[in-house]
Formats: structure tokens, C-alpha cells, sequence
């Protein structure tokens, strides 16, 4: 039986569809290793743990910078005093409301985050209010003081019409006031 050869035309495609296939993976292994997001999983127990902390050590007196991105994307500030916040700023503009001094003090973080770990644990005791989106989250706590350094959400499913919305705050400056 006579063996079967290929031209050279034949040769040089069969290896630029190879080389072609190749790349294109090794685009997306990069891509993947590139933008993957390293905080870690949230899960309730690592939220409770670093609320408790939290409220153990928490400091009377201290200035917080939040840089959030997401669909709306700005940078608060906060100054919490004797443990309550007294001023707070987005983008530099100070924020009018007295009540919401506090959302972007650490207590008031914790607050917001705790409502997507009491989604996750409805979630996981089959509770989960089926109108609602399914909840990645991220978070990664501070060492020492045990705030919310970063934290990520991303929704599945939104009501919005879109596959995935997230919003992600990260804190970019955290100093003690004596």
C-alpha cells in the first residue's frame, strides 16, 4: 500500500492551523492567569470571624479611603470619631445626607456586606428568594485591624438584563487619628 504524502502547501497549513490552534490558547491560559481576581471566596464563617475581630479591636478614631469601581465608580472618604462617623465625601464633594456618613465607615461596610452573606446563607439552607440574582463575593480583611480591605460582588442573573454585575470597593488609605 503506497504511503499517503501531504504537498508542501499541505504541510505549511496543517502547521499554521496547529500553531494558530496553540496560540490561541496560550492567549487565553494568559488572559485568565492575567485578570483573575485573587481576593479570596467570601464565605459567611470568614465574614462572621472578621466582624467579631472587627468589633474587638475596632479603633475609636480613624480616616478611610474607598476607591469602588463598578457601574458607578468613585472614591469616598470617611472620618470616624469616637466610633461614629462624623463626615464623609465622594469624589471629593461632601456628602449632604447625615445619615449616610456611615455607609463607608467600617461598621457601615460591615453592615452592607452582611446582607450579601445573609443572601448566601438563605442560598445554601434553600431559602433563596428565586427573584434574586446568585451572589459571587470576594473579600479579603485587613490583617491587623480586620476591616474590609477588598471586597467583590458579582450578581448572576440581574434583573438588569445582563449575565453579571459586580462592584468591587477596595480601601486605599485606612489611618488612626490619636
Amino acid at each position: 500500500m503506497p504511503q499517503r504524502r501531504f504537498s508542501p502547501l499541505g504541510k505549511f497549513i496543517a502547521w499554521m492551523l496547529v500553531g494558530g490552534t496553540l496560540g490561541i490558547l496560550g492567549t487565553l491560559v494568559a488572559l485568565r492567569v492575567v485578570n483573575r481576581d485573587p481576593t479570596p471566596a467570601l464565605t459567611p464563617e470568614l465574614f462572621h470571624a472578621a466582624h467579631e475581630r472587627w468589633k474587638q479591636t475596632a479603633p475609636p478614631n480613624y480616616d478611610i479611603e474607598i476607591r469602588v469601581s463598578g457601574n458607578q465608580p468613585a472614591t469616598y472618604r470617611a472620618q470616624v470619631r469616637g466610633g461614629q462617623a462624623q463626615a464623609a465625601w465622594r469624589n471629593g464633594q461632601p456628602l449632604a445626607s447625615r445619615r449616610t456618613f456611615g455607609t463607608w465607615s467600617v461598621p457601615g461596610m460591615f453592615s452592607t456586606i452582611s446582607r450579601d452573606v445573609e443572601q448566601l446563607e438563605r442560598e445554601a439552607a434553600g431559602q433563596a428568594d428565586p427573584r434574586l440574582p446568585k451572589l459571587i463575593l470576594r473579600a479579603k480583611f485587613d490583617e491587623k485591624h480586620s476591616y474590609p480591605a477588598r471586597y467583590s460582588r458579582i450578581e448572576w442573573g440581574s434583573r438588569k438584563g445582563t449575565t453579571a454585575q459586580g462592584v468591587t470597593w477596595e480601601v486605599t488609605e485606612f489611618k488612626l487619628v490619636p
